[in-house]
């Protein structure tokens, strides 16, 4: 029986250490919707309000004087008391608080400090009068029942000794926040001498435990119970009827404990008073031995059906807990090695992700392939290369190229010159498709940086900024190269013109014998209407359209590949390459910077990790119980 107890106290040391109490979970920062273990937990709640003997009955059950005394509001914040059995019974008991792990009190009197000691911190820390915040003292004795039981600040109707009002209803929401879960056993102490109807303990067990299967009644100041009466109706169970009933009990009086009489003397007292009182001749349940016992079987009972469920609870969250911790990168790199070896893969999978992009379709791939076969063709379109082929424009340059020396067959420098001045306006649409092209894979890089395939980099802003400016720097880079490569094809066709093109030109065939079109669709060869005058320069009009159609042809497939070339695959296999050999050379400081975490991320990890350890010790425990 005190092996199950033992393990569920140390799973309750575990959480408390952790920050995981009764009250919540008291973890910093990104805790939200973390499990709490503690409340699964089954413990004896003590309530009862103030002065009603709650810390006496403790006392008395612990056979030890070591809780805070005084008026008004003695005990500030809840302690949980783990009491153990020691195996040895020639043992020294001994205490040991779950803020100081590994120290041991074997003067009760120094417990008795260092709860006022660090109640008064905490509080001060704080900034409050009371804290829902348990303190954990385990105490181990061979003449200890194995039990875990929480004392809890007194319950109060009126504010005293210049407390503030909301005292009572702080008070009142602790206790409630104690006693509500279901694997609580609610120990309900009530002074005999006192109107029960009234009694704020009993008022709050059923409003919490309206079936009473979770409430246990204490009956103390049984012995300054007015003269000519008795709470025998109740002890009996025919007066304030409790399922579990009641439980009469007789602590020490004030001038007992000025007269410091120890805890063997006030139980043969309290036997005494019962065993001299007729009224409760034949009872069982009265005295502090029988409440020891009763408390300790009803919470060994409780352990075991809880055990399952708890055990349940602790592995689902064991899984659930490592799978989030896995899904945010798991621990973070410590050593310059270790770091560059982060950075590196981390912008290997953003590239990754930026060419399955490029390669895939919708949103990527597909966008650039609508520039090269919608926009670039339709904006060379648009160009207005019709008033550069008007006769009077025609006959103007041809005049001008010839100078005073007019052609005799054809006008050589005119065609140059016209064809000069009308491939120029391929300038503009090519070097428009170029930005396109750039800006859409600017936001395949915007694309991929929120994607999931690059999760991780969610835990480092710092480096996804640096990723996505390095990425920025290195598309500017290739743009401007891809723009002069477009530039200089571009003025390729404009400033020069082979012999056999030229003579294609006048026959209105291609070398290879395509015919040439003009630019609204007809045979170059088609002969004009018009004077003699006119039909000539419409002729050359004609020529020139037809040349100027075949160059725009030939780009709407060339520039396509130049961009390809020059950006598209560039940024497939050299997007970050840059970057990659600056890391390489980073100091270990630079790399700190690069792989700060976001604060909110930090915190989460932490949180996560803390109870993901303290889950997997309470799993350990738990395996080692024999049920």
């Amino acid at each position: 029986m005190d092996g199950v107890l033992r393990a569920i106290n140390r799973v309750s040391a575990i959480a408390a250490l952790a920050g995981d109490t009764q009250a919540g979970d008291e973890s910093r920062g990104g805790g939200g919707g973390m499990p709490s273990l503690a409340r699964q937990l089954p413990k004896i709640v003590v309530i009862g309000g103030q002065s009603s003997g709650k810390s006496s009955v403790l006392e008395a059950v612990v056979g030890r004087d070591f809780l805070p005394r005084g008026t008004g509001i003695v005990t500030r914040r809840p302690l949980e008391l783990q009491l153990e059995t020691s195996p040895d019974a020639g043992a020294a008991e001994y205490g040991e608080f779950g803020h100081l792990p590994g120290k041991r009190f074997l003067d009760f009197e120094a417990i008795r400090a260092e709860i006022e000691a660090e109640t008064r911190r905490h509080t001060e820390k704080r900034g409050t009068i009371v804290s829902p915040v348990p303190m954990t003292l385990r105490i181990v004795s061979p003449q200890l029942p194995a039990l875990s039981l929480v004392d809890m600040p007194g319950l109060t109707k009126v504010p005293i000794d210049g407390q503030p009002k909301s005292i009572v209803t702080e008070l009142e929401a602790m206790a409630r926040e104690y006693v509500r879960h279901e694997n609580v056993i609610i120990l309900a102490v009530t002074p005999a001498n006192a109107d029960l109807a009234t009694s704020d303990a009993l008022r709050m067990a059923r409003e919490v435990d309206p079936t009473g299967e979770r409430t246990i009644g204490v009956l103390t100041k049984i012995d300054i119970m007015d003269p000519g009466t008795n709470c025998r109706d109740v002890l009996d169970g025919a007066a304030y009827t409790l399922r579990n009933g009641w439980i009469g009990v007789v602590n020490r009086g004030q001038a007992d404990i000025n007269s410091r009489m120890d805890m063997g003397r006030a139980r043969q007292k309290e036997l005494d008073f019962f065993q001299a009182k007729p009224d409760y001749q034949g009872l069982r349940n009265i005295g502090t031995g029988f409440l020891s016992s009763e408390l300790s079987t009803k919470l060994v009972a409780s352990v075991r059906r809880q055990l399952p469920n708890i055990a349940a609870f602790v592995n689902k969250n064991v899984a659930e807990l490592q799978k989030e911790l896995d899904g945010m990168g798991g621990p973070a790199a410590n050593s310059r090695g270790e770091m560059i070896h982060l950075v590196l893969t981390l912008c290997r999978k953003f590239e990754t992700g930026f060419a399955k992009l490029i390669d895939g379709g919708k949103g990527g791939g597909e966008l650039i392939l609508t520039v090269f076969e919608k926009r670039l063709p339709d904006a060379i379109e648009k160009q207005p290369f019709k008033k550069l082929l008007e006769v009077n424009y025609v006959k103007r340059v041809i005049e001008e190229a010839d100078g005073i020396q007019p052609h005799l067959v054809a006008p050589e420098a005119g065609y140059r010159r016209m064809l000069e001045e009308a491939l120029g306006y391929l300038k503009d649409p090519t070097e428009k498709s170029v930005e396109e092209v750039f800006v859409l894979l600017r936001r395949m890089v915007d694309s991929v940086a929120g994607s999931e395939e690059v999760r991780a980099l969610r835990r480092y802003p710092t480096l996804r900024r640096e990723i996505v400016t390095a990425a920025y720097r290195a598309l500017e880079r290739f743009k401007e190269e891809t723009r002069r490569m477009v530039n200089i094809m571009v003025e390729m066709e404009r400033n020069y013109i082979t012999a056999e093109y030229f003579r294609a030109i006048q026959m209105g065939r291609m070398p290879d014998g395509k015919v040439l079109y003009t630019l609204d669709g007809r045979p170059v060869t088609e002969e004009p209407e018009g004077t003699i005058e006119e039909k000539h320069y419409k002729r050359i009009i004609n020529q020139v359209s037809g040349y100027v159609r075949e160059v725009c042809g030939q780009m709407t497939q060339t520039i396509p590949k130049a961009i390809v070339h020059c950006m598209v695959i560039q940024a497939k296999e050299r997007l970050l390459e840059e970057m990659q050999a600056g890391v390489a050379g980073d100091q270990e400081v630079a790399l700190k910077r690069l792989l700060g975490e976001d604060e909110g991320v930090m915190k989460r990890r932490e949180v996560l990790t803390n109870k993901l350890n303290m889950m997997k010790q309470a799993q350990v425990e738990l395996t080692q119980v024999d049920v």
